[in-house]
């Protein structure tokens, strides 16, 4: 088996609600008992929504291993696949949907922003069934659909991640006037760069001022320039 690259990421419920939807208005307009968006995580495919059909063999969370299952075959090659009837196909005669009586088969990849796969959406059928222009423009058009849910799905974990990341500084601190040490919540002084560094993404980078150098190096020629720009960072 072709190795496949996946990535795991929690899909929402709101989202799911309207894959339900996808599929339960595939199987209406098609006219077929079975529609499916589909998940694989090798080694199985799981069956992420189902349309909710009388007679459907296939219900959403069913899980498979990957064993030339028709959506196997779609996401190892990343491309559309047909099967108009499978017993009297020599490459799907023993496909293991025929013992649910699913003999027909149309599917798409689902691909996440990155190209990494996601999973299928695709339609079954109980008869032979050569899948015309209309049924690849629906599946096609809702294909379209599924992945710029998957795109918002990526955008927002993205954003989680990167909001996760960020540290804000917010509130009254108590600093001494003195040594500006900053007292934490657990009373305890510490140096104002030790308390920013542990509640911020801050690094520091020590120097001194022009007007500091001329207090305590009175005595030494310091190129004025030199003191503005502070210490080379290594």
């Amino acid at each position: 088996m072709e190795t496949i690259k996946t990535k795991t990421t929690i899909i929402q419920d709101s989202i799911l609600d309207k894959w339900q939807n996808v599929v339960d208005i595939m199987a209406d307009v098609l006219k077929v008992p079975s529609a499916l968006v589909t998940r694989v995580d090798p080694p199985e495919i799981e069956v992420l929504r189902s349309a909710r059909v009388e007679g459907n063999p296939y219900k959403s969370g069913d899980k498979v291993m990957m064993a030339k299952h028709y959506c196997e075959a779609v996401v190892t090659k990343n491309k559309k696949m047909k099967v108009a009837y499978a017993p009297e196909d020599p490459s799907w005669n023993a496909a293991p949907e025929i013992e649910y009586g699913m003999t027909a088969y149309l599917g798409y990849p689902l691909c996440w922003p990155s190209g990494e796969m996601f999973g299928t959406i695709c339609v079954l059928d109980s008869k032979k069934n050569p899948f015309g222009e209309v049924y690849e423009k629906v599946l096609n058009e809702f294909k379209e659909l599924v992945e710029t849910h998957l795109s918002l799905v990526d955008m927002n974990e993205q954003l989680k991640s990167a909001l996760s990341e960020v540290k804000i500084l917010r509130g009254l601190l108590p600093i001494c006037c003195i040594c500006k040490c900053i007292r934490d919540d657990q009373g305890y002084w510490n140096k104002i760069e030790n308390y920013i560094q542990q509640h911020s993404e801050v690094e520091f980078s020590h120097g001194i001022c022009p007007n500091c150098a001329k207090r305590l190096y009175s005595e030494l020629d310091l190129d004025p320039e030199d003191l503005e720009r502070g210490p080379e960072k290594t």
